[in-house]
């Protein structure tokens, strides 16, 4: 009986432990996913979002970082995380990055020809960590498979957490797999139709 004990006791337990690593894991990762799914539906109904660090109004950017930080709880996203926003415009509507304040003008009629994705303007959460850097670059704001036409836009959101794996065993593993980044990519189109501005406080 003893033996079968000192057999079985440990397995159990290694198995438990496998499990909740695992659920730990899958949590993170849908949290990371239903906080830029949810801040990206709420930025498409918005016809602008105030430079605003504060909470004063709902469509500030601090109100958005603070959403954020309560939709990713309990993980922590304003001490390991990030969050990015951009606003893309088509570049044939005269869209100009240095003032986003400005909605750029759109073809009317519209047509189906392609558009040109430009950056309207871009803002991180003040507390996003040095190392997560948004992957909208120049070159790739957009899926290729993203069917962007003449007068159209778009709003991108980018969330990253630092996750690390086998937190309750670390003590006693020391070789434990290091700490990895969850990262997620939104992108929707704003409901007004138009480019989705910054305007000043």
């Amino acid at each position: 009986m003893t033996i079968e004990f000192v057999i079985i006791v440990p397995l159990m337990l290694l198995a438990m432990l496998g499990f909740s690593e695992i659920y730990m894991y899958m949590r993170a990762v849908s949290l990371v996913e239903h906080t830029a799914f949810t801040l990206a539906d709420s930025l498409g109904q918005m016809s602008s979002v105030i430079n605003d660090p504060t909470t004063s109004s709902s469509n500030s950017l601090g109100s958005i970082w603070s959403a954020a930080t309560l939709i990713a709880a309990p993980n922590n996203l304003q001490a390991r995380g990030g969050v990015y926003i951009t606003s893309i415009c088509d570049q044939t509507t005269g869209c100009n990055a240095a003032n986003p304040a400005n909605p750029p003008v759109q073809p009317n009629p519209p047509t189906m020809a392609a558009g040109t994705p430009l950056k309207f303007w871009q803002q991180s959460a003040p507390w996003t960590l040095s190392g997560m850097k948004s992957q909208e670059t120049g070159g790739n704001l957009l899926p290729a498979t993203w069917p962007f036409r003449n007068g159209d836009s778009a709003i991108v959101v980018e969330v990253f957490y630092s996750y690390t794996p086998f937190s309750m065993t670390m003590p006693f593993w020391t070789n434990a797999p290091g700490t990895q980044t969850i990262y997620e990519r939104v992108y929707v189109r704003p409901r007004m139709g138009t480019p989705l501005p910054l305007v000043a406080s």
